[in-house]
């Protein structure tokens, strides 16, 4: 029988051969399970910031001349399937604005943002306030907004599931729905957001039975949240409402 004699050379080719290969054969799963995500969903579900009150500002300014706050009102919403595998997520965003004291914002000012959901599903959303005392903020806001309005799929089905991200902050998931939708390092690098820039947050989870009592149009989700503290010894009050509800059947 003759002998099979694999030199380096050859070793190093079949290496390199397999190497290509379980990458072709990686991204070709990729672009499969992309194309198989559900866009419609059982229904579509709907986030809508009702107002948000500024009770008391934290920077009155000299003389108590009411200068305001710069704020940022950034909101997710994210759906998970009945396995509790994360399928889409939509953010919003508003501000950055001089907020002064009593002010008072309507929900005409903000985006709504709606996601397809799905029976025997999950469903998490995140509201966040933050202050930017930064002259680049504004610009910086506009780069977000390219990753607002519209919902985005995770290009791997199992991204995270509903159990880890229930208990992540309101900001911190926030952070990682813009990661998804293509916005990296929002937070740490981008915006560059401090312990004292942000101001607080709810998030909001909703099991399976929840969900369906949503989609099965028996329940509305109205919400007051009030978001206070006080930064070097300034106190402010922040309240915001929010709504969850069926837009529309999505099949």
């Amino acid at each position: 029988m003759e002998k099979l004699i694999f030199t380096p050379l050859l070793i190093k080719k079949s290496y390199i051969y397999s190497i290509v290969l379980l990458a072709l054969l990686l991204n070709s799963c990729t672009l499969f399970q992309t194309k198989t995500h559900d866009t419609t969903g059982d229904a579509a579900v709907q986030l809508t910031i009702n107002s948000l009150h500024a009770k008391q500002v934290q920077e009155k300014g000299l003389l108590d001349s009411d200068t305001g706050d710069e704020l940022a009102l950034l909101y997710t919403i994210n759906a998970y399937n009945k396995e509790g595998q994360l399928t889409s997520v939509n953010n919003g965003l508003w501000g950055i604005r001089q907020t002064k004291q009593n002010a008072l914002i309507l929900a005409d000012q903000f985006d709504k943002i709606d996601i397809p959901a799905y029976r025997d599903g999950r469903l998490l959303i995140a509201v966040s306030l933050i202050e930017i005392d930064d002259f680049k903020g504004e610009r910086k806001m506009d780069k977000v907004r390219d990753y607002t309005k519209s919902v985005r799929f995770p290009k791997l089905l199992r991204v995270s599931a509903f159990d880890e991200d229930k208990n992540l902050p309101p900001l911190e998931l926030i952070d990682r729905s813009f990661k998804i939708a293509g916005y990296k390092y929002f937070k740490t690098k981008q915006m560059d957001v401090s312990t004292n820039d942000d101001l607080g947050g709810t998030k909001q989870a909703f099991d399976a039975a929840e969900l369906n009592n949503i989609i099965n149009g028996s329940k509305t989700i109205k919400e007051t949240y009030e978001i206070d503290g006080a930064n070097v010894n300034e106190p402010y009050l922040y309240i915001v409402k929010y709504g969850i509800q069926l837009k529309k059947s999505a099949k």
